[in-house]
């Protein structure tokens, strides 16, 4: 899961202990004192992080991938990939959730409808509790 901006596992990162870096999502400015670019860019763009970017991998990600002293050969750019192809996976599963909870509320409805012969009344009962028990599924996940 998601833990920088750029795609570095701060758990992972052998500056984190040297330099008191509590990771970017956690401080204010980069571990170093400096404004760090690509956490000013993320925060503009309101990402979570450089994976989830219309422009990922740009040229100043790509630069400090492959810097001589800070980069990792790629391995940055790997993980922001993963974390956002994982923030796309997870948001596919809530919106089935979703039409499944409202499809099982709108066939339910329909059935005790037509038993009660009121069935537009039990659909649409039937969806609104659907919807609402999807919903109440995706924050019990989510969690």
């Amino acid at each position: 899961m998601c833990c920088s901006k750029c795609g570095m596992i701060c758990s992972e990162c052998s500056r984190r202990e040297e330099f008191g870096c509590s990771g970017c999502n956690e401080m204010s400015s980069g571990y170093w004192g400096e404004k760090c670019e690509i956490k000013v860019c993320c925060e503009a763009k309101k990402l979570e992080h450089c994976g989830l970017c219309p422009d990922f991998p740009c040229e100043m990600l790509r630069e400090i991938t492959y810097d001589e002293e800070l980069g990792d050969d790629g391995e940055r750019l790997l993980n922001a990939k993963k974390w956002a192809d994982e923030s796309k996976e997870s948001s596919e599963i809530r919106i089935k959730n979703f039409l499944f909870g409202i499809s099982l509320g709108a066939v339910l409805g329909a059935v005790f409808g037509a038993w009660q012969g009121m069935t537009a009344a039990f659909v649409t009962g039937g969806i609104i509790i659907g919807a609402g028990i999807a919903v109440l599924i995706n924050i019990s996940k989510k969690q």
